[in-house]
């Protein structure tokens, strides 16, 4: 039986956070940010539940020093919102980055990011071919081929089983020798190479050594989008201490996506609200 789309928008973001959590137990590191996983995902998902909020561009929360995988995850209610239209997904990515104005991150990544949870939320992914469809998708301009190219690497050293230990030094060599950051190229052959097992893809990610928190953090949340809020182990989802609010969040998200709109509480907690409909 396939997953509600609810269910799995909530996998999608619990996984960030357990990944995360899990992740920094391995590395012993705490992440810089000023801002929770949790309260920039609010953000940004609040900016779509309620399009008629206007942002200030001097808001801190545009300044804050953000990897790629960090962004990526901050970005997961836009690119579960706009799942089934990537040009919107595309052009809303593009807004918050001019917003943050960090040369640093990259769109191309991020859109690779966008389009993999795309996939899984529209059931559509092989985890052996999922690179390159992609690239048509992404529409990469002449200097992001470099990391295409890297992206492939990934596809076909899941293809070939190579093992991690041998797959993180190779793409951490591809990165070194082109574009620096490895943490999504990362993320996605730790979600690829056991597609169908959460808790494993985020404890080999956790075993990477490189930006641990933000690679566990996205593994999982790719691996959530993939495997819905059944694959979450359960010591591991009693850890999460704002899941209620997560899981009201996401239903507030997809209604809006639906086109269900001003949901009170007693429709949140419904079990008509975790089966809405695709919009028409």
């Amino acid at each position: 039986m396939q997953s509600a789309l609810l269910y799995r928008f909530q996998a999608t973001m619990m996984g960030a956070i357990v990944g995360e959590r899990i992740g920094i137990q391995a590395s012993g590191r705490l992440p810089s940010r000023h801002y929770s996983l949790e309260g920039l995902m609010q953000f940004y998902a609040e900016s779509l539940i309620d399009p008629s909020r206007i942002e200030d561009s001097s808001d801190p929360i545009f300044r804050e020093p953000l990897t790629n995988a960090e962004s990526a995850i901050a970005l997961l209610p836009v690119f579960l919102f706009f799942h089934d239209d990537f040009t919107k997904l595309r052009q809303n990515v593009q807004t918050v980055l001019t917003l943050w104005q960090n040369l640093s991150i990259s769109e191309l990544e991020l859109l690779a990011i966008g389009y993999t949870i795309s996939q899984a939320l529209k059931e559509s992914l092989n985890p052996r071919r999922l690179i390159s469809p992609m690239f048509s998708a992404l529409l990469a301009p002449p200097e992001g081929i470099l990391r295409l190219q890297r992206l492939q690497q990934v596809e076909t050293m899941v293809q070939q089983k190579v093992g991690l230990e041998d797959a993180v030094q190779l793409i951490l060599t591809l990165s070194d020798a082109t574009t620096g950051d490895a943490a999504i190229a990362l993320a996605l052959y730790c979600f690829l190479s056991t597609a169908g097992d959460f808790r494993l893809s985020i404890l080999r990610a956790a075993q990477t050594r490189y930006q641990v928190p933000g690679v566990s953090a996205l593994t999982g949340a790719l691996s959530g989008a993939y495997n819905s809020t059944i694959a979450i182990p359960a010591d591991w989802r009693s850890t999460l201490h704002q899941e209620d609010k997560m899981r009201q969040t996401c239903t507030r998200l997809l209604a809006n996506w639906s086109g269900m709109y001003h949901l009170n509480d007693e429709t949140l907690n419904s079990t008509s609200a975790q089966s809405i409909a695709a919009p028409r």
